[in-house]
């Protein structure tokens, strides 16, 4: 005779078919208990019986009947079924063959629901509360112990038979008295009663089970506390962890992970990934805003098949310390439902407003302690605090040379050649994200992506970076608009090629030194320094930025750095130019003769913008009016040194004829421009400002503007400013 093959499981249609079979498995528990109570008189039979007495027998039976003969009747074994529908119409039943069966039944329940679970986590299909039972490593015991106290939510019967089994009108639900008698059957078991309770356990510790301090729970004996399930299990048993608590999205912020494969070369791709799958690790993640770093742990995560999970820094920084606690639990237990990657980003924010700058805020120390997998921070400061408290994995993250930026150009733009690619490439030493964001806004246009529009892109992803720390300025001139020495505009020149070629010769020749060039402009005023960058600008195809030093300069410790960094940082790309006119009034003289504090910051602030100057890649000028002003040592480290001259009458003739717009022709009389140029030391600035203050004369009285209108006006101009004759200088 041929034995018959065993059936394969049935795996689960959906989650509730799951719940359906955990009710079931809590109800035949129920009725066990019932039963066994019954046989050895524990439990009443009567409302009159025992001093705590409710209900009577039938009235239990009954509920029990209505769940598992006929809410649950397809899920139970016949025999039991049978055996209840008998004992409710009056047949005589014995308690102990009651007990029994209800014994038999919940083997053959528990043996059939793992087996289906298992079948159906095999298909690859997920069951939220076996995914969470994993997530957070729970026994068999605290499971059990998870469900009675959740099956309530979906089955209020179950509330009024604890109260029947408790035997007891005050109990409000599950606690550790029905444990005992449920789940913690045996001495042996019992032992670890306790300990699944305690604030050690994963159920109290991830606030699975949250405390019951109505009506002074908290005061009661724990034996007969109220075990309630965290309201958010409700919505995880139902509808699978998905989406974050809604109690916890100002704290936190589920991002979508993946979706940008390719913009990161592969080996800091495998070491992000190895250090993510490093346990208990804290992976540091350091590089200049704008390099990628939440997106190539995005794309870590993606990997490895989790979520990611953003932290607001700001918020967990500003709790009270009796609360930060219980908030970083609730916050954990939110990424192990989720299955997410914990990621700080932008942890030196944080850091600039805690009360020390060297040590980890304290919802990060927090974190450390309570949460058992391995989380991410990112850093753009140069200097981590002091970390202790787990293994530490530290990955800098640059910009892409030259040679990949062109691959991901090519990549991300199929339309462009490789001449246009490593056009882009060496133009904009931009990270990965914003060669996409580029590219998609590219691509959006009708028109096609053009090298053009890919130019136009970029700028318009990064000028938005700088608009608010400086002023930008209008490129009308070009080159030969320049009325300077022949010397100066030669090394304008070697400026501008400078620019063009530093990524080329840095990164492919090899040739070592700083990755941008700086630059500083010094002269009297209005001899051509400004005019000089917005030319260089045009040269360059370049926007400029005048940075506004009042913004950067500030009376509080570390905050003029913090500004510059940000600065510097926002101009990194090499799409713009950054201006500091009349920055000696920052970058002055350092003092070796420190007597006060503020003598000693000062020294700081200069020393990080000469470090910081070196690291620029981009194009940064600095103009002075005091050439005596700026420190030796600074001036060193200026790759150009532009000295401007004050002009000759040459220059001064020149000056005068094109500070006079060709539209205004038609309103100028006979002027005398070499009589103006010998007569009057002045400045391109000066001539421009002279000839402004004459038109508006000349404009007034209806006549043309001509020599004489002209000298009266600058014979004013010096005595405003001090001078009692207009002779010499006018500075």
């Amino acid at each position: 005779m041929n034995q018959a093959a065993p059936v394969a499981p049935v795996m689960y249609g959906d989650n509730f078919e799951h719940l359906r079979d955990e009710l079931t498995l809590v109800w035949l528990r129920v009725a066990k208990r019932m039963f066994v109570g019954w046989q050895t008189g524990m439990l009443p039979r009567n409302p009159s019986d025992g001093h705590g007495g409710v209900w009577g027998a039938q009235t239990l039976l009954s509920l029990v009947n209505e769940a598992l003969c006929r809410r649950l009747a397809s899920s139970v074994g016949p025999e039991l079924v049978a055996l209840v529908s008998a004992r409710v119409v009056g047949e005589a039943v014995e308690d102990a063959a009651l007990a029994a069966a209800a014994e038999r039944a919940i083997l053959d329940k528990r043996a059939t629901l793992e087996a289906r679970w298992k079948a159906t986590v095999a298909a690859g299909r997920s069951l939220p509360l076996v995914d969470l039972s994993r997530r957070f490593a729970l026994t068999g015991y605290q499971y059990a112990t998870l469900i009675l106290a959740l099956m309530p939510e979906f089955d209020p019967d179950l509330l009024l038979a604890y109260r029947y089994l408790a035997n007891d009108l005050a109990c409000r639900g599950l606690d550790a008295r029905l444990l005992s008698v449920l789940v913690y059957e045996t001495l042996e078991s019992r032992v670890n009663l306790q300990r699944d309770l305690s604030p050690l356990s994963p159920l109290v510790l991830y606030r699975l089970l949250e405390p019951d301090d109505s009506l002074g729970g908290s005061r009661e004996p724990s034996l007969y506390r109220r075990i309630q399930a965290a309201p958010r299990l409700v919505e995880i048993a139902a509808r699978g962890a998905n989406e974050l608590d809604a109690q916890m999205r100002d704290a936190a912020t589920l991002v979508p992970s993946g979706g940008a494969a390719g913009l990161f070369p592969d080996e800091i791709n495998r070491r992000v990934r190895d250090a993510l799958k490093s346990p208990g690790v804290l992976l540091v993640l350091q590089g200049a805003r704008g390099t990628g770093k939440r997106l190539i742990l995005e794309n870590a995560a993606s990997d490895i098949g989790k979520k990611v999970m953003h932290l607001n820094a700001s918020l967990l920084g500003s709790l009270p310390r009796d609360l930060l606690g219980p908030f970083v639990r609730a916050l954990v237990r939110e990424a192990m439902l989720l299955d997410a990657l914990v990621v700080v980003p932008n942890l030196d924010e944080a850091m600039a407003r805690a009360e020390r700058r060297d040590e980890l805020p304290g919802f990060v120390s927090w974190l450390c302690h309570e949460y058992p997998g391995t989380f991410a921070v990112t850093f753009s400061g140069e200097h981590l605090p002091r970390i202790d408290v787990r293994p530490v994995v530290q990955l800098g993250l640059e910009n892409p040379t030259l040679t990949h930026r062109a691959m991901l150009w090519r990549r991300l733009v199929p339309a462009i050649d490789g001449t246009e690619a490593a056009a882009l490439a060496e133009r904009f030493a931009i990270p990965g994200g914003v060669v996409q964001l580029a590219a998609q806004a590219a691509h959006a246009d009708p028109g096609g992506a053009s090298v053009e529009m890919l130019d136009r892109a970029v700028r318009s992803q990064l000028h938005d970076r700088l608009s608010r720390l400086g002023r930008r300025l209008d490129t009308p001139f070009a080159m030969e608009d320049l009325v300077v020495e022949q010397n100066i505009r030669d090394t304008l020149r070697d400026i501008a090629t400078a620019i063009g070629q530093r990524r080329r010769v840095r990164e492919t020749w090899g040739f070592r030194g700083a990755q941008g060039v700086s630059v500083l402009f010094s002269g009297s005023p209005g001899v051509g320094k400004t005019m000089s960058a917005t030319v260089l600008a045009r040269e360059l195809g370049l926007a400029v930025y005048e940075i506004d030093l009042s913004s950067v300069v500030s009376k509080w410790i570390g905050e003029t750095e913090k500004n510059l960094e940000e600065i510097f940082t926002a101009g990194e790309p090499g799409h713009a130019i950054l201006l500091f006119n009349e920055a000696d009034s920052l970058f002055g003289k350092r003092t070796t003769d420190v007597r006060n504090s503020t003598d000693r910051y000062a020294n700081l602030e200069t020393n990080y913008l000469l470090q910081r100057l070196e690291k620029f890649s981009g194009l940064a000028i600095l103009t002075t009016n005091l050439v005596n002003a700026i420190d030796a040592a600074f001036r060193r480290r200026f790759a150009y040194d532009v000295q401007f001259s004050f002009p000759t009458v040459e220059m001064r003739e020149e000056l005068w004829r094109r500070a006079v717009p060709e539209r205004a022709q038609a309103h100028i009389g006979e002027i005398d421009y070499r009589r103006l140029a010998e007569r009057f030391e002045l400045s391109g600035g000066f001539i421009k400002l002279a000839l402004e203050r004459s038109a508006f004369v000349a404009a007034g009285t209806g006549e043309p503007l001509t020599t004489e209108i002209i000298l009266p006006t600058i014979e004013r101009m010096y005595l405003e400013r001090g001078k009692l004759a207009a002779i010499g200088r006018l500075e």
